[in-house]
């Protein structure tokens, strides 16, 4: 009959090598999700009509200049903020990682075998 003991190190070193693959599909994954949004993020505008309030002014009308044709621009305040939002979630991430090292060096040290003489 085999006998498994609960062995603190191996659990921390195996959530450790978690921890370490969930940043890399937090990295990548939103670094897709980025890419992928980045249609949503454009802000168009479009031509403003010509009002005329007096029939006399319809002599005088502008022509539509480059000015007040559609344009469409990136919305950085949207990719700021997801950029950001990657970045803590990245973060947090890698403190959950050091925290998970750091806690298997502490287990490892006071949980290590003490030499004793008879």
């Amino acid at each position: 009959m085999l006998f498994f003991r609960f062995d603190n190190t191996a659990i921390l070193l195996v959530s450790g090598v978690v921890l370490i693959f969930v940043f890399v599909l937090t990295l990548v994954f939103g670094i897709i999700r980025i890419v992928n949004t980045a249609p949503s993020r454009v802000l168009t505008t479009t031509q403003a009509p010509v009002v005329l309030v007096n029939r006399d002014e319809s002599v005088d009308i502008i022509p539509t200049t480059g000015a007040n044709a559609a344009q469409s621009q990136s919305d950085k305040y949207a990719l700021a903020e997801d950029v950001t939002k990657l970045i803590i979630e990245l973060v947090f991430t890698l403190f959950a990682i050091l925290a998970t090292f750091a806690l298997f060096r502490y287990v490892k040290a006071k949980y290590a075998a003490v030499p004793t003489r008879e």
